[in-house]
């Protein structure tokens, strides 16, 4: 397959403006997960503070304290209205059959509860900001999903903000930088989670893979590779710095009562089988078993 070329532009320095203002804006710079990427930030709620786990020089995480959690909405009887957020993982990328993860557990789920629909807004290449605020005149996908008046919410996101830290961000890699990313995603997160769940959505939240391992990167095409500014330094980095997301991630779970799905410890994207040539997205097969992870993660609430 040959290899997708992005159109790049903005980078670190548009983060840690925005973040430093606890505002939020359209992304700007693109990344391997599609077309377009950009900066985390976004507005924080009055009522919340960034959970932003600690990064020392030779990156060690540390979990954040939990805060209290927000119970978790009841799902109605009957058919379910379903919205599936998130980036190229969402959109169902390198999936032939354009159903991507979204589209088999819609089948799934109607299993259960006939007349279950799921909508699926992800696009490839949005990070957190581009979630929350629309890029190139595409419009906001958490406008779009608080409107829809969902049931479930399906919340994937961070892969682009990630590639876009470690591509367009200092060189080398700081740690400050490092600390205006993750408070940049935690407010990002909050604003997300604390709108669909004020809507009544019950959330469920992937916990990120370690991209660090995908191929496209741990092995890349010499001649062409996808991410060239990416050293292996920043690899090594970057994969501490996904155990600082997924902190992140399951204390806004406790926060907001939603339920974390675990695509952290699986090998999804790292074994040949499950995984596309491009070396980053899934294959069809791999599309089937994030269906199912998202299932098992759903099936005690249906």
């Amino acid at each position: 397959m040959t290899r997708r070329r992005f159109d790049l532009i903005g980078g670190l320095l548009a983060v840690a403006l925005v973040a430093s203002a606890c505002g939020s804006g359209a992304g700007g710079s693109a990344g391997p997960n599609g077309t377009s990427g950009g900066s985390p930030a976004a507005a924080l709620p009055a009522s919340a503070t960034p959970d932003v786990p600690a990064v020392a020089a030779s990156p060690t995480v540390a979990s954040s304290q939990a805060a209290p959690a927000s119970p978790r909405p009841t799902l109605p009887p009957g058919p379910l209205t379903i919205v599936a957020l998130g980036d190229s993982l969402t959109e169902g990328d390198c999936d032939d059959s354009g159903a991507g993860y979204p589209g088999r557990l819609e089948t799934l789920v109607d299993s259960l509860r006939p007349g279950s629909r799921i909508l699926n807004l992800g696009k490839s290449g949005w990070s957190t900001t581009d979630l929350i605020n629309g890029v190139n005149g595409n419009p906001s996908q958490l406008t779009q999903a608080v409107a829809a008046h969902p049931d479930v919410a399906l919340v994937w996101i961070g892969s682009n903000d990630l590639w876009n830290l470690y591509e367009y961000g200092p060189e080398p890699m700081t740690v400050d930088a490092e600390q205006v990313d993750l408070a940049a995603y935690s407010t990002g997160l909050d604003t997300i989670l604390s709108r669909l769940t004020g809507g009544g959505a019950s959330i469920f939240i992937a916990l990120l893979d370690d991209q660090s391992k995908r191929p496209m990167v741990a092995d890349p095409n010499p001649t062409e590779p996808a991410l060239p500014a990416t050293t292996t330094a920043d690899l090594a980095r970057m994969s501490d710095h996904i155990k600082a997301y997924n902190d992140i991630i399951r204390n806004k779970a406790v926060r907001y009562g939603a339920v974390t799905v675990d695509f952290y410890s699986t090998s999804i994207f790292t074994t040949p089988a499950t995984l596309c040539s491009d070396g980053n997205h899934p294959n069809a097969a791999g599309y089937d078993r994030v269906a199912q992870i998202w299932f098992e993660a759903l099936r005690p609430q249906l």
